[in-house]
């Protein structure tokens, strides 16, 4: 049976608000839940057992989508890391109680607390901060809810993502290097780094992830872990020094790189997936999403 009726919850998050656009296009009716009151319905997570008990009829799928900002694990770990588990268990029972029978879980490469190798779908994870212990204690509940059959589960990784966000004055999550980077030559004409940066980060679209989830909805397939990347994988201060000749070039935006004395460590570093499909490669480019991010940034 196809699926028609989607609920997202974290509905108004940055990647939530593109997936909600992307399944509407599909022609997908999308519910969408909220902690405040702009969604559908409310769902407020620090709650669970109110998320567990409430009723709603008609939903095919689930998309869980909520997670405490990483700022909440530096200020308040009990909290952010309590309000994760017995989330996203409340949100399983939830599903199980209104036979919701499928559910899709946004993680977070951050599962490995690494980043060397070659980091695929088989590799062993193990977590080095509250933030990476949290996606994975959500990962291994979704598992569990999957193995005893009670709902059909999939979990989706994403690397660091890029994707001008769809609400500018909502968005959350300017600390990250491809939104913060801009949003400083824009700014003060200056990039700060913290190190020498030549830590290596892979970089995946937001509407890449979106598809991705978007053909696990349509296919269900047996895999239940995917890695959701991009085809370009650069240094921060590589990064920054696209950033830097974009906004020279296209802008005419004058643009310093402020960075410590030194030479980090350079590790090879490849987040890729074992589960190769044409119709889910990335095709996005960072190039772009930085054309268009100076562009909204210069004209905001």
């Amino acid at each position: 049976m196809r699926i028609k009726t989607v609920l997202i919850s974290g509905a108004d998050g940055y990647i939530a608000l593109h997936m909600t656009q992307m399944l509407r296009k599909h022609n997908y009716k999308v519910i969408t839940a909220t902690r405040n009151e702009c969604g559908d319905f409310r769902m407020d997570f620090s709650n669970p057992i109110e998320i567990a008990l409430l009723k709603k009829s008609g939903i095919d799928a689930m998309l869980h989508m909520v997670s405490p900002n990483e700022t909440l694990y530096k200020t308040n770990p009990y909290r952010a890391l309590s309000e994760n588990a017995t989330g996203i268990h409340a949100a399983l029972d939830f599903c199980k109680s209104n036979s919701i029978g499928n559910f899709i879980y946004l993680s977070s490469f951050h599962v490995f607390g690494t980043q060397e190798g070659r980091l695929t779908e088989n590799i062993s994870v193990a977590p080095r901060n509250d933030y990476g212990l949290a996606h994975y204690t959500a990962e291994q509940t979704v598992q569990m809810f999957d193995r005893t059959k009670q709902v059909n589960g999939w979990i989706v990784r994403p690397s660091n993502l890029f994707g001008v966000p769809m609400n500018l004055e909502k968005f959350k999550r300017w600390n990250l290097v491809p939104f913060l980077f801009c949003k400083e030559a824009v700014e003060s004409n200056t990039i700060t780094l913290l190190t020498p940066g030549n830590q290596l980060r892979n970089f995946v679209s937001v509407s890449d992830v979106c598809k991705k989830i978007l053909w696990i909805l349509e296919q269900r397939p047996t895999e239940h872990i995917y890695h959701a990347y991009g085809n370009e994988t650069l240094s921060v201060l590589q990064y920054a020094k696209l950033v830097q000749k974009v906004a020279k070039e296209i802008f005419r935006l004058p643009v310093q790189i402020i960075r410590p004395e030194g030479n980090d460590q350079i590790v090879d570093f490849e987040f890729t997936s074992l589960i190769k499909n044409p119709i889910i490669e990335p095709t996005e480019n960072l190039e772009t999403f930085i054309k268009e991010m100076l562009k909204v940034l210069l004209n905001r």
